[in-house]
């Protein structure tokens, strides 16, 4: 930072000493419209949660996280923004990312517990009205909607979303992409709780949320898009398709992948050549991997 900046953020934290809130956060905007700084930034968001409001401070926070982990006071500060949102999930997401430093993980935990217990005691109604907009989630089949009822799902606190988060994955008219989502969100947090997943075949399958993986790092997703990349990249139409449809597949049968997909190669075969054909899966064909690319190219082809 140099001298000029140096001099506007001393200034800005020299309104914010004297509680001249509203002020510091003019000045701080006005700088930031010009150039960045994490700086000026955190300051900004200081003076916007200390005038309580929230919902801004929230905005800015989201747009730039990295500006609040050089410190743990910081760290502690976008914390709390989220919680006055209450975001729980979210909070419990990114705490979860520094779980090797034990001071962030330990202060931002209790932080996130403290604020949990307060909302139980002080806004049951609302608790029950997002648990309901949750778990009621397959009331509307688009997914945009169902989509909008899981966020709304993340501003309960840990315990009541898991709980929840039971009901949504053993619901049948739930959109597979959404309990994939409710998924990840639990390993996220550090969920190490075993759910049951009804699953994109029909059947029940437990999930022991500490043993799985993102999906990023599942050696059969890194495998086939290699390999999609390495065929297709000359031409890009159909690498932008096929990668879309790939995509969709793998997020429809996680976090299974790896479970399945024992021979890559054949399984990348048999879906190119589904998601190229017109030709469907009929009750003659025996070959479970054909059965299960058929269900997952219905699915693709009836998102709504």
């Amino acid at each position: 930072m140099d001298e000029h900046s140096s001099q506007i953020a001393k200034d800005i934290a020299s309104n914010i000493d004297e509680k001249q809130y509203q002020l510091a956060i003019n000045k701080a905007k006005n700088y930031l419209e010009d150039q960045p700084s994490d700086e000026i930034e955190r300051l900004l968001v200081q003076s916007l949660f200390s005038l309580k409001q929230y919902v801004e401070a929230r905005k800015e926070v989201m747009e730039n996280p990295n500006a609040f982990t050089t410190n743990e006071k910081d760290f502690l500060l976008m914390i709390n923004v989220l919680l006055k949102n209450n975001e729980y999930i979210k909070s419990r997401e990114i705490v979860e990312t520094f779980k090797a430093n034990d001071s962030y993980y330990n202060d931002g935990i209790k932080l996130i517990e403290e604020s949990e217990a307060s909302f139980r005691s002080n806004s049951s109604e609302e608790i029950h009205q997002l648990a309901q907009k949750f778990y009621h989630i397959s009331s509307k089949q688009t997914m945009y909607w169902q989509k909008e009822s899981f966020l709304n799902g993340q501003h309960l606190p840990y315990d009541e979303f898991l709980k929840y988060s039971r009901f949504v994955l053993m619901d049948p008219f739930v959109q597979s992409v959404i309990k994939a989502e409710v998924i990840d969100t639990l390993r996220k947090v550090g969920s190490n709780e075993v759910v049951d997943m009804l699953w994109i075949d029909g059947k029940t399958k437990k999930v022991k949320m500490g043993e799985i993986k993102s999906l990023q790092d599942m050696n059969s997703y890194q495998l086939i898009f290699n390999r999609l990349t390495d065929e297709y990249m000359m031409d890009p139409e159909k690498f932008m398709l096929l990668s879309s449809y790939f995509q969709h597949q793998s997020i429809l049968m996680y976090p299974f992948n790896d479970e399945i997909i024992m021979d890559i190669n054949r399984w990348y075969d048999l879906s190119i050549q589904a998601y190229l054909s017109a030709k469907e899966y009929t009750e003659d064909d025996n070959d479970d991997y054909v059965k299960l690319i058929e269900i997952i190219k219905r699915q693709f082809n009836s998102i709504k």
